[in-house]
């Protein structure tokens, strides 16, 4: 059970960090709130950072399949190329940062 959770640890970080900036996008663009595009660019920027940290110290502490007990699972396996997966996947999602301003749907 845990293995798998260990495995799938990089998609729920890239999952979570995905949802987080497009929850942000919804909730913080209503015409209502002017000040929405300076709170969301930091608010990704922050995310996004947190998101690869998370990401990139699993990557570094993540045992290698030969140090793996031999009563592990082999979910374990593919958590490397799971992890790096979610790396490219975070970048990936933020590159919308740098190319659209926030609140682009609610301008006229």
């Amino acid at each position: 059970m845990f293995d798998l959770l260990f495995a799938l640890a990089g998609p729920i970080v890239w999952a979570i960090h995905f949802f987080g900036l497009y929850l942000a996008e919804a909730f913080l663009c209503p015409p209502v709130l002017s000040t929405a595009s300076v709170i969301i660019r930091p608010f990704a920027v922050a995310l996004t950072v947190v998101a690869l940290m998370v990401l990139v110290g699993l990557r570094v502490n993540m045992r290698a399949p030969t140090e793996m007990p031999s009563g592990t699972s082999d979910a374990l396996s593919f958590e490397r190329p799971l992890v790096d997966l979610s790396i490219v996947a975070v970048v990936w999602t933020s590159i919308p940062l740098l190319l659209v301003e926030p609140c682009r749907h609610t301008l006229g």
